[in-house]
């Protein structure tokens, strides 16, 4: 009888060593390591939004297909993007320039000097960048259209909106409304 037990016993604890539960050597049941689970990081793995949707944010998906699209109607004058924190307030210029200092300046510059050729007087266009000093430029746009371009970018300049909010691409066009007043 006795060497039945140890037989059981012995047989028991091999096949529960070997069980594919990598958190306990007598866990019989698989657990969540072992489960199938989805990773975004994959191809296939997350569905696309339905473009109109929502998010929760309140915004809407938009196609990424027609980015630019929105961009040509706040060139008109009448169909642009109105600017909803005008007139700025003291809290949208600090962080307005918080952020054109954090992402804009940087190729942009925050004065009206020019190099040679003719782009913004900054170190990364003294590298070969392209980049024209946004505040000779801006005075000739209106607000939507600087918005849209900080959200979607150019054909060398990053697209911004993944990096800041909606409020604060309106506090940067307010902030560089403020640099077109400086000489």
């Amino acid at each position: 009888m006795r060497i039945k037990v140890l037989l059981l016993a012995s047989i028991f604890l091999f096949v529960a060593s070997n069980l594919s539960a990598k958190s306990s050597v007598f866990t019989l049941i698989t657990d969540m390591f072992n489960q199938i689970s989805l990773k975004p990081q994959e191809k296939g793995s997350m569905n696309t939004f339905v473009v109109g949707a929502v998010s929760i944010d309140g915004s809407e998906i938009e196609d990424p297909n027609d980015r630019f699209s929105r961009i040509i109607e706040d060139v008109i004058s009448e169909t642009a993007t109105i600017n909803p924190l005008k007139p700025a307030d003291r809290m949208s210029l600090v962080d307005g320039k918080q952020k054109y200092d954090t992402f804009c300046a940087v190729c942009h510059g925050t004065t009206r000097e020019i190099n040679k050729e003719g782009f913004a007087k900054t170190k990364i266009n003294e590298l070969g960048m392209i980049a024209p000093a946004v505040i000779t430029l801006t005075p000739h746009f209106n607000d939507g259209y600087i918005y849209h371009k900080a959200k979607y970018g150019g054909s060398v300049m990053p697209a911004m909106g993944y990096a800041v909010t909606t409020k604060e691409r309106w506090n940067i066009v307010n902030y560089i409304r403020e640099l077109e007043k400086q000489e």
